[in-house]
């Protein structure tokens, strides 16, 4: 199913690309930081290090979480890899939409794992293709949509070691962090117990970092959460170490 939402001529740029994953054995969804790690370093490789994928301007890290997330997900529940999400606030212009172009039909290679195959389903503003979890069927993504209430589809890996400080909890880490998304603070966040996981996978299971690159991480363990806000708010929502490759996202699942 391809989506007809691509912006009209004078319309703003469009923030969201979002593909099918296809493979003869698709990654499963523990892989998925792998897997969003792989479709980056290739629009790194079709844009010649475009800024928007690379996350960096001039030697410099870009910040305000400006740069693209490349956010893979597991939509129809099996355990598998089936979609992936690559979003931008600001937008793609020309150059990050060509490079799109072409990831369109680029094999993405997986870190010991298969080539992948990548049909771009749409290109668009959030609000054209956001949805609820359980709706991929019906051309909406649950990374963008519009929502009060958020589950983790990955695991949330604090980037600083949670100690017995408040301030050092998971809760507040993921707090912060949602403020630095420019998004108000939920009523409330609570854990997601193991049987919570997308398709029954265990939050231990899922690889827990990069094997390229650096990034924060102050503790090799993921976390699920249940964000609660007072109003609906638009995603994407990714939180913590990995964030921008594909671990802690959330899932819009209630408005």
């Amino acid at each position: 199913m391809v989506i007809a939402c691509s912006p009209r001529p004078g319309a703003a740029a469009p923030t969201v690309a979002w593909f099918a994953i296809g493979a003869a054995v698709r990654p499963p969804i523990t892989r998925a930081i792998a897997v969003g790690d792989c479709v980056r370093r290739a629009l790194v490789a079709h844009s010649d290090a475009h800024p928007i994928f690379v996350g960096r301007n001039d030697d410099a890290p870009s910040t305000g979480h400006r740069h693209a997330f490349f956010l893979p997900a597991d939509d129809d529940g099996d355990g598998r890899l089936d979609r992936v999400v690559v979003s931008a606030r600001d937008g793609f212009d020309e150059r990050a939409q060509e490079a799109l172009d072409r990831l369109q039909h680029t094999p993405v290679w997986g870190h010991g794992g298969p080539d992948l195959r990548m049909t771009r389903l749409a290109t668009c503003r959030a609000y054209d293709v956001g949805g609820l979890a359980g709706e991929s069927m019906h051309g909406r993504a649950a990374q963008v949509g519009l929502a009060r209430v958020w589950e983790s589809h990955t695991p949330f890996v604090p980037p600083r070691f949670a100690r017995n400080r408040p301030e050092d909890g998971v809760e507040a880490q993921a707090r912060r962090m949602i403020l630095g998304l420019g998004l108000p603070l939920p009523a409330t966040i609570t854990p997601l117990a193991g049987e919570d996981t997308p398709a029954g996978v265990p939050w231990e299971s899922f690889l827990l970092q990069r094997q390229r690159g650096g990034g924060a991480c102050g503790t090799v363990r993921g976390y699920g959460l249940r964000l609660v806000f007072d109003r609906p708010v638009r995603g994407p929502i990714a939180l913590g170490y990995g964030a921008h490759q594909g671990l802690g996202q959330f899932v819009a699942v209630a408005r």
